[in-house]
């Protein structure tokens, strides 16, 4: 199924539409920020930095009713970080001070009703977050992409601010993030989805989801794969993330990619949390294992997160970074504290 077999279900959408008032918007986002001591192969100094899975950002969303029971809307967003996480290392915020990263993430247009999703322009792809479910409440700070906010620091120096960062060893892969394509996503059915889209360079992007509640049980499952072609070096990645969460608190997460390359090492990651959630409060404990042309690196974690009112989010979290495959690596130590604050 490619773009061309999206077109008639979208012609009906635009054909069965009928004059509307100007679609009504509101502004919403988040400020993420997280201090953190950590103690790498380039130093040990303190670093403020915006939280780099989930950073500070505002959106513009709006929506409209159709006169056919279809809804169209669109997501204008804009991401602005003050030294972000993955740009860190040990002593590389300091020189540099207030380096700032600005990121548009969406310029997104959508149609939707009983034939289900279609959306156009810069957006998520198919499967984007497939190797992200997690029902632990520890997700800000201990995601199973671990390179988001950890990847930059180094596992060697060579004395002149290089060296081997981390991230180059371990990657969680989840396609194509926030690209230019067309999507659709099918409507759900008992819980099941599927989604497609094809983006620039010829890429095209599949995913399945899974998501429902039990008596003794929340699940989420997700799967993808992704043919990146001329956009990322001919990559075919898969992967595929699944999440329980027991009415007692006790939850599993587990999360796996691989990623082939066609001129650049192929690599591959997994990562597995165990975590206990009450009321407010959530604790877990994760460990993940990527290589990235047979040489190993892992990560040990552990995580403390309360939210104490709706939208609000206090984590504190250690982690050690590694690789015994690498000659010269030194093990990365780390402590940090954040909070997301969204509006």
């Amino acid at each position: 199924m490619k773009l061309a077999h999206l077109l008639p279900v979208l012609s009906g959408v635009l054909l069965a539409t009928q004059s509307v008032h100007a679609v009504e918007f509101k502004l919403s986002g988040q400020v993420s920020r997280m201090v953190v001591a950590p103690d790498d192969a380039s130093g040990d100094e303190i670093q403020h930095q915006d939280i780099g899975w989930s950073g500070s950002r505002y959106r513009f969303t709006g929506e409209q009713n159709l006169s056919n029971g279809s809804t169209v809307g669109f997501r204008l967003e804009q991401q602005l970080q003050s030294n972000p996480s993955f740009t860190a290392s040990g002593a590389g915020q300091v020189d540099g001070g207030n380096d700032d990263f600005i990121d548009n993430r969406y310029q997104d247009i959508f149609w939707q009703g009983g034939f289900g999703k279609i959306a156009l322009g810069k957006g998520d792809g198919a499967s984007n977050g497939a190797t992200e479910a997690d029902l632990s409440g520890t997700v800000l700070s201990s995601s199973s992409n671990h390179q988001d906010n950890w990847g930059n620091y180094l596992l060697t120096s060579d004395g002149a601010g290089g060296g081997v960062t981390w991230d180059s060893l371990f990657t969680m892969h989840d396609g194509l993030s926030r690209v230019n394509r067309v999507r659709y996503d099918t409507p759900t059915f008992n819980g099941i989805g599927l989604a497609i889209s094809s983006g620039q360079g010829g890429s095209i992007e599949y995913s399945a989801k899974y998501a429902a509640s039990y008596a003794a049980a929340k699940v989420d499952f997700r799967a993808f794969f992704a043919d990146a072609q001329d956009f990322a070096a001919d990559a075919e990645i898969a992967g595929f993330s699944g999440s329980v969460l027991m009415d007692s608190g006790l939850n599993l997460t587990l999360a796996y990619s691989d990623r082939d390359n066609s001129i650049t090492p192929d690599q591959e990651a997994t990562t597995v949390k165990l975590g206990y959630k009450t009321g407010a409060h959530a604790v877990a404990v994760d460990y993940g294992l990527g290589e990235t042309g047979g040489i190993e690196a892992d990560t040990f974690g552990l995580t403390y997160s309360i939210q104490p009112a709706a939208g609000v989010e206090v984590f504190a979290t250690y982690r050690e970074l590694d690789s015994s495959d690498l000659v010269g690596a030194e093990s990365i130590d780390l402590f940090a504290l954040g909070s997301r604050v969204r509006f």
